[in-house]
């Protein structure tokens, strides 16, 4: 049964403006536990300023999370508040609050983030979310496996032969069967490989007109991906990783001694008995340095009953105050999306900083569109499966699903 906790937090006594007269809001967020505190920490300090404005905190797993939300927003109800992927699906439905005319009657500076991650919480030109993060991937290395199996460290001169390689030296077998992977990857990151290669998935990862992941350089990626899975057999494939917890648990428990994931690990991590770093993502064939661009983010319920309040609210969380208390978080710090502010740029001091923040300026849009999840979850992902497991090629299974998908872009 999926579990939803949630928590009333207590009143702060100190004078505020504006007043809302006790005002009730919900706020709502996913994350695995050491992932809370900088929640907690935003909605005491807000209402500590704010004593006539309570703040209720429902917080689930990432797993649980979107099935009560669609429900509730699906009835009219939900959060006040709440934080959101899949922007423009949500947006399209009615759900989320068009943040423009809040944002220029309050002059709250938008102009402050990263102008990419905008894109992906917009939906024909209105801004429906504000990014939390950057959502920024970076290599993580076991050290004591690196130096055990004579393996250079990774640095920004890898490519993908270069992390083919160390991955296989790395990759420990007992009769036969893998007992410790190179590397383990996210299931849901493949579209960075594909512009590793200088291919993208749609012709505009916002508003596609065509499907282009079956085109050449498409293909040679997710081919990488499922030769690495199949072929070398250096890391598991995406079932089986979830299975054995994939890069929150495979790197800390030494099943694997890559990872590539982004800083919500850096907590879990910091538990590892062994020694560790990050390096930089490693290039395509070619050279062609990519990452991800933008997050996860925060929305307005467009049925809310207090909207001034959730505004009021929303300005202080996606605000310097806010962004502050997400990037200098101790367990999980968020790599800022508010990157034009010196001050939260300066209060991201996680671990490895200054990697996170130089790959994020290689960061792109990955696909992000009202239809996607319906084509992904009815096209893309059932052909990807295939590769996954080894039941097809890549060139076969893009180019099987490449005129459906095109037909459901011009059907949307």
């Amino acid at each position: 049964m999926k579990r939803l906790w949630s928590a009333v937090l207590g009143l702060a006594l100190s004078a505020a403006t504006p007043a809302f007269a006790d005002t009730n809001l919900v706020f709502a967020f996913w994350g695995d536990p050491p992932e809370v505190p900088p929640f907690e920490k935003i909605a005491n300090d807000y209402m500590a300023k704010h004593p006539d404005v309570h703040i209720e905190l429902q917080n689930a797993p990432w797993s649980g999370y979107f099935t009560k939300l669609d429900a509730q927003l699906a009835a009219g109800g939900g959060p006040d508040v709440f934080f959101i992927t899949n922007v423009p699906s949500y947006a399209a439905r009615n759900t989320l609050e068009d943040l423009g005319p809040w944002i220029e009657k309050t002059k709250f500076p938008i102009n402050e983030y990263v102008k990419d991650s905008l894109r992906i919480h917009s939906l024909n030109g209105k801004l429906y979310s504000i990014p939390r993060d950057n959502a920024t991937n970076v290599l993580y290395y076991n050290k004591d496996d690196f130096d055990k199996a004579g393996v250079k460290y990774p640095d920004a001169n890898w490519k993908w032969a270069d992390l083919e390689d160390a991955a296989k030296k790395l990759t420990v077998t007992d009769g036969g069967r893998v007992t410790r992977y190179g590397i383990v990857l996210e299931s849901n990151a493949w579209p960075m490989w594909v512009y590793q290669d200088g291919g993208s998935v749609f012709d505009d990862p916002v508003q596609p007109t065509t499907f282009t992941l079956a085109d050449d350089a498409g293909v040679k990626a997710i081919q990488f991906l499922g030769d690495l899975i199949n072929k070398d057999k250096v890391t598991p494939n995406f079932q089986e990783a979830d299975q054995m917890g994939g890069t929150a648990s495979m790197f800390t428990a030494d099943q694997a001694s890559m990872a590539i994931t982004n800083a919500s690990r850096l907590g879990s991590y910091d538990k590892a008995t062994f020694k560790w770093a990050v390096a930089p993502l490693p290039a395509g064939p070619t050279g062609i340095h990519a990452n991800e661009a933008g997050g996860a983010g925060f929305a307005m319920n467009a049925n809310s009953k207090v909207k001034d309040a959730a505004w009021d609210f929303m300005q202080y969380l996606c605000g310097p105050e806010g962004q502050i208390a997400f990037t200098s978080a101790g367990g999980s710090p968020a790599v800022p999306a508010m990157i034009g502010n010196d001050a939260v740029k300066a209060a991201f001091k996680a671990p490895f900083a200054d990697v996170f923040l130089s790959e994020t300026e290689t960061g792109k849009v990955f696909p992000q569109f009202p239809t996607y999840v319906d084509i992904t979850n009815k096209l893309i992902q059932p052909a990807l499966d295939k590769v996954w497991n080894g039941e097809a090629t890549a060139a076969d299974a893009l180019g099987a699903i490449k005129d459906q998908v095109n037909a459901a872009l011009k059907a949307k």
